[in-house]
C-alpha cells in the first residue's frame, strides 16, 4: 500500500506548488490590500469629512469582504465632484429662468422684444428715435447711440398742457353757455327780426 502521507509531502514539497501557494497568498493580501485602499479613496471622494474614509478603511480592515459590502451600503450616492455638477446645474437653470422675460404688471412671460405685453397692454419697450433700437421706457438715454431722448417727457408735457388747456377752457365754455341760456330770450328775438329783415 503506498504511503500517502509521503506522497502528500513531496507533493506540497515541490517547487511548483510552493511558488503557486506562495503566489495566491501575495494575491490575496495585495488583493486585500487594494480593497482597503479603495474604499478610504472612495469615502474620501463622497465625504467632506477627513475621518470618516479612515473609518470606513478599518471596517474593511476588521470585517473583510462584509466590511466592504457594509461600505458599498451606507455610503453617499455621488462623488463631491458629481454633487457640485449637480449644483452648478441647478443654479445654471435658475439663472436662466430668472433671466426670462416677464410683465412687470401681470408677470406673464413676454418676448425681449415685445413694445407691449400681449396679456395686459403694459409698455415694456419703445424704439430709440435716432437709432430705432427697442429701450426701455423710463430711460432717458439710448445706451447703444448715447442720444438723450426726451420725447416721453415732452410728450407727457405736452399732453398735460393740452389737459390744463382744455380744463381752462372748459370753466369759460361753461360761462358762455349759461350766459347764452340767460339771454337766450333776447337772442331768439333777434334771430327772428333779421329773418324778416332778409
Amino acid at each position: 500500500m503506498p504511503d500517502l502521507g509521503g506522497i502528500w509531502a513531496s507533493f506540497a514539497s515541490s517547487a511548483p506548488v510552493q511558488f503557486s501557494v506562495r503566489f495566491f497568498g501575495l494575491y490575496l493580501v495585495a488583493l486585500y490590500l487594494a480593497m482597503v485602499f479603495w474604499t478610504v479613496r472612495d469615502a474620501q471622494h463622497r465625504t467632506e469629512n477627513p475621518i470618516l474614509p479612515y473609518v470606513a478603511g478599518v471596517v474593511v480592515v476588521v470585517l473583510n469582504v462584509l466590511g466592504l459590502f457594509v461600505y458599498l451600503i451606507v455610503r453617499p450616492r455621488e462623488t463631491l465632484h458629481e454633487a457640485y455638477e449637480r449644483q452648478l446645474a441647478e443654479e445654471s437653470l435658475l439663472a436662466e429662468a430668472e433671466q426670462r422675460a416677464v410683465c412687470p404688471s401681470c408677470k406673464e412671460r413676454v418676448d425681449s422684444e415685445f413694445l407691449v405685453c400681449p396679456t395686459c397692454r403694459t409698455r415694456l419697450r419703445r424704439a430709440c428715435p435716432s437709432c430705432a433700437r427697442l429701450i426701455k421706457p423710463e430711460w432717458t438715454i439710448c445706451p447703444y447711440c448715447a442720444k438723450t431722448s426726451d420725447d416721453r417727457d415732452s410728450m407727457a408735457h405736452i399732453g398735460t398742457g393740452r389737459s390744463s388747456a382744455v380744463e381752462q377752457a372748459r370753466p369759460a365754455m361753461t360761462r358762455e353757455t349759461s350766459f347764452a341760456r340767460e339771454r337766450g330770450v333776447e337772442r331768439a328775438p333777434k334771430a327772428t327780426t333779421t329773418t324778416e329783415e332778409r
